[in-house]
């Protein structure tokens, strides 16, 4: 591979597909919708559709993007619990069927829109604690076991079909006890919408599968093993859910990725040196800023000491992690690792510093 301008975002397409399929692997009754939040390039929409992967959305937009690619509506779930009601009934006029809410007024919007209830599958989502979780999500979504309840009474009362329940762990989960909790909470939830005359068949587990950024975490076969051991309660007392989801985002594109920015200058301060990249927190590394450090690789060569890195704008909030490296100079290269997921889609053109391009390549492309 030439020298590419920087920075660029390198995705391998193979591992794209090696991480689609170990998921599946691990996971083999489930369907696997990929959350393209993370990372909703074509290349990458085209090539987990050639594997028969589902797509996980959060806005109408991505529904639409996805649906003029030629993704037919079945493939397609829209997860985010909170939704303008016109978006509603865009999504149930283009065939979108299952759909996430978490509160009785978002339960209100669908009576207003919904007219054949065969034709929606609700799922409610849940609250669960985020432990390990770096990018927690469970104060912003979900309702509280007490709520769940409201909700259920209200379906069985207005005869409102429970498709089933959702969850997420929390984003870069690194902590088995996650799905362990979130599992025994939905399947006490199971049991009192069946007593309510309730019945859900689907159980969607979210993402939050975690890949290596530098911390050891459990791998998507632990995960799996433990998530199949909860439902083996579930069959114990009676429960058999019928269809199951998973939502992987930054497990299926986040390792595929190797983000390539350059040193542009390096300063000394009061805490040492820093390094001044030419992609920073406005231009794709957004997640630094709460607590992820990516593994990185360089050519640089100077003494080893503690670097803090940084990007080019002129913004103080534009620091990124402190690394033990060798001490880069202008030029050298900074390689980011497994970063192909929530870079890009972060980006903007803060100071007039454009965002990476994306390139495909082989994996044995990536460090030439």
């Amino acid at each position: 591979m030439g020298a590419a301008a920087t920075p660029v975002l390198l995705m391998d397409r193979t591992r794209i597909r090696e991480n689609y399929r170990r998921i599946k692997n691990a996971f083999p009754n489930f369907q696997i919708a990929y959350a393209i939040k993370a990372n909703p390039h074509d290349v990458i929409l085209q090539i987990l559709h050639e594997e028969n992967s589902s797509f996980e959305t959060a806005s109408i937009y991505e529904i639409r993007k996805l649906l003029d690619l030629g993704i037919p509506a079945e493939k397609i779930i829209y997860s985010n619990p909170v939704k303008p009601t016109s978006h509603i009934e865009e999504a149930v006029e283009s065939g979108i069927s299952i759909m996430s809410f978490d509160s009785l007024s978002e339960l209100n919007k669908f009576k207003q829109v919904v007219t054949d209830w065969s034709t929606v599958k609700l799922l409610l989502r849940i609250q669960v604690p985020n432990p390990g979780s770096l990018w927690p999500l469970s104060g912003k979504f979900g309702a509280p076991f007490e709520l769940c309840q409201n909700i259920l009474q209200e379906m069985a009362e207005q005869k409102i079909p429970l498709a089933g329940f959702t969850f997420h762990v929390g984003s870069q989960a690194e902590a088995l006890e996650g799905w362990r909790e979130a599992l025994r909470l939905t399947r006490l939830l199971w049991q009192q919408a069946i007593s309510m005359g309730l019945s859900p068949n689907t159980l969607n587990i979210g993402g939050g599968f975690p890949i290596y950024l530098g911390r050891e975490v459990p791998s998507i076969e632990q995960i799996a093993d433990c998530i199949f051991e909860e439902l083996r309660a579930f069959k114990q007392e009676g429960i058999y859910p019928q269809h199951f989801i998973a939502e992987p985002g930054r497990y299926i594109s986040g390792s595929a990725g190797t983000l390539l920015a350059k040193v542009i200058g390096v300063a000394e301060r009061e805490d040492g040196f820093w390094a001044f990249l030419d992609c920073g927190v406005f231009s794709g590394m957004m997640e630094t800023i709460d607590g992820i450090e990516y593994p990185i690789l360089t050519n640089a060569s100077g003494p080893v000491c503690k670097v803090t890195l940084c990007g080019p704008s002129c913004d103080s909030v534009d620091k990124m992690f402190q690394k033990e490296m060798p001490l880069p100079k202008e030029g050298d290269n900074i390689y980011f690792v497994g970063a192909g997921a929530y870079t890009t889609v972060y980006a903007s053109q803060f100071n007039g510093y454009h965002p990476p391009q994306l390139c495909f390549v082989d994996e044995a492309e990536l460090f030439v």
